[in-house]
């Protein structure tokens, strides 16, 4: 038996499937997508970024690292072409029925390999869109590819799935609220039991194993804990360091429902705050609360982003037109939640509409300075905005 025929066979065995929603709303986002490809005047997408082949075939994995595609013509059935050891959850979690496999040991050729399924189909002459922005898609894969089929016309077309992906239907948003109960009831539960003679790792270790326990599937990003001098340090985290007094503290965390997640950002002073951190507090906090009365549908991101950001200017030395007040999340898996398909900041001119979802972690992070900080996660709807974080965000004090 070759490779191929053990593929299939192993393809063709009878698994009950895990599917996070029904095939006619993957159909649906396939439909979608095709819309916009249609309006790019592509005929075919190579779908090479882990999250939106997620999001077109319902496949999933904690091995991102791992080569994976889905191509999709402007007609006819998908093809999910992927690396031997993600065949697994393919069949478990996906609704496609045409699954190629690439060997673990095959590290070289896999762009000739894809050309061949580009062949087979009949576009090797087509304009064929790649996501060469998203991680993904290797040089040798993307030179392999142009390699094999040198009369194809390449598009750059790392956005095309991301347009449908920024309005969430009413099933997704459900998963948010569930990641969400569980994410507040993590920290619930680490406000009864923190104490100052902690370390970082056992903060963290409360915030997974309620997390898991309350129902979380593998983390798209790990609990972060940052204590003591490397409070003010974005994304570091916990290292056995112990909480002492007179230093923040920062934690943001959320729990993975069907591979959505709904995290949260908060501060925690260690001993009575001093007076800047207090303030710090209560200007994120404003600012937050600001944002969440300008975010109306129909309103700009950049006019959001002007409106809310005159309290951070005192407390802040980044450059207001570089700040982030929200960006978009959702469906993710390691190593990030975030979306990446759009940030609420000054320069942004997208309108906001129901269904987009939200992480919103403001705060002053400085070397040497401790940290302040805190976060909503929230979806818009037709008449403001969902909080499916919503917990006391007042600074913590133990």
């Amino acid at each position: 038996m070759n490779f191929k025929e053990f593929i299939k066979n192993i393809t063709s065995l009878s698994v009950p499937k895990e599917l996070a929603f029904t095939e006619e709303e993957f159909r649906q986002r396939i439909a979608n997508v095709r819309t916009v490809m249609a309006e790019r005047s592509l005929d075919m997408m190579i779908v090479t970024f882990a999250p939106d082949l997620s999001y077109l075939s319902g496949y999933h994995s904690f091995g991102t690292g791992w080569y994976s595609c889905m191509v999709l013509p402007i007609e006819g059935e998908p093809v999910l072409h992927m690396h031997q050891l993600e065949i697994g959850p393919t069949i478990l979690n996906s609704w496609v029925k045409d699954v190629r496999g690439v060997r673990w040991s095959f590290s070289e050729g896999i762009g000739a390999d894809l050309a061949d399924i580009v062949k087979e189909l009949g576009y090797e002459t087509k304009r064929i869109g790649l996501e060469t922005k998203r991680p993904g898609l290797s040089i040798e894969t993307n030179e392999g590819l142009r390699r094999a089929l040198p009369d194809a016309t390449f598009i750059e077309a790392s956005d095309v799935v991301a347009q449908p992906r920024r309005y969430k239907s009413a099933a997704e948003i459900e998963y948010m609220r569930q990641s969400g109960r569980i994410t507040t009831k993590a920290f619930s539960t680490l406000l009864e039991k923190i104490r100052p003679d902690m370390t970082d790792n056992q903060v963290a270790a409360i915030l997974t194993n309620t997390m898991l326990e309350e129902g979380s599937e593998y983390f798209s990003v790990q609990p972060i804990v940052s204590a003591g001098p490397t409070s003010g340090i974005g994304h570091t985290t916990f290292r056995r360091v112990p909480i002492n007094s007179g230093e923040t503290m920062m934690l943001e965390f959320g729990a993975a429902y069907r591979r959505y997640t709904s995290a949260l950002y908060h501060t925690v002073a260690i001993g009575k705050p001093s007076g800047d951190i207090v303030n710090r507090a209560n200007i994120v906090n404003d600012t937050l609360d600001a944002l969440f009365e300008a975010a109306k549908p129909g309103r700009s991101f950049h006019d959001i982003a002007k409106e809310i950001g005159d309290g951070m200017n005192t407390i802040t030395r980044a450059p207001g037109s570089q700040r982030v007040y929200a960006y978009a999340i959702g469906l993710g898996m390691p190593p990030t939640w975030s979306e990446d398909i759009y940030y609420i900041r000054e320069g942004v001119e997208l309108e906001l509409k129901p269904g987009m979802t939200f992480h919103s972690p403001v705060g002053v992070r400085e070397a040497a300075t401790p940290g302040v900080g805190f976060s909503e996660t929230w979806v818009s709807t037709d008449t403001g905005c969902e909080i499916l974080t919503k917990h006391d965000r007042s600074l913590t004090v133990i």
